[in-house]
């Protein structure tokens, strides 16, 4: 199974990439960092919205996929921040939306009175999976992809720094 990690401790063009990015002017290592993610952006949002199936996942998960981009690391982020309109914080429901859950699990809660009682989890998350449902898989799909629009961006921004261009 994919880890959905790239290594650049191998000896790779990408590695090559990111030590001469080193090289080029502050201005120019800003304009590759936000055309990375204006251009990863779309791909993080396109992946995670085409495995959403439930309501719950696509509130919790797709609703707040967030990418972040630096100068070494591109962050693919979702249910971290933000609100259900319950209510509900979205990092509460948001590893149940994406693992899923036992449905015969008892939870307790408490009345409006405040008694304490137990109810089963039911089927609101979904069947347990491993390998998740949403996040994981979007993450070894759209990586290749977001790799391949990082290097053509930072061989883009060196070529215009060594044209003079930035």
């Amino acid at each position: 199974m994919p880890t959905g990690r790239i290594s650049l401790l191998v000896d790779s063009p990408l590695r090559d990439l990111l030590i001469a990015l080193r090289a080029v002017p502050a201005e120019a290592r800003k304009s590759v960092t936000t055309y990375m993610r204006k251009e990863a952006e779309p791909i993080w949002f396109e992946e995670t919205r085409d495995r959403a199936t439930t309501r719950l996942q696509q509130r919790a998960l797709v609703n707040t996929a967030r990418v972040g981009v630096a100068t070494r690391n591109i962050y693919l982020r979702s249910g971290g921040v933000g609100k259900l309109s319950s209510g509900t914080p979205v990092p509460t429901v948001a590893f149940g939306a994406e693992f899923g859950g036992n449905p015969d699990k008892q939870i307790e809660q408490r009345s409006r009175k405040g008694k304490p009682y137990k109810r089963r989890l039911g089927n609101v998350f979904g069947a347990p999976r491993r390998g998740g449902n949403v996040v994981y898989p979007a993450a070894r799909a759209s990586i290749p992809r977001i790799a391949s629009v990082a290097i053509q961006s930072a061989y883009r921004a060196l070529l215009d720094a060594f044209d003079g261009k930035q």
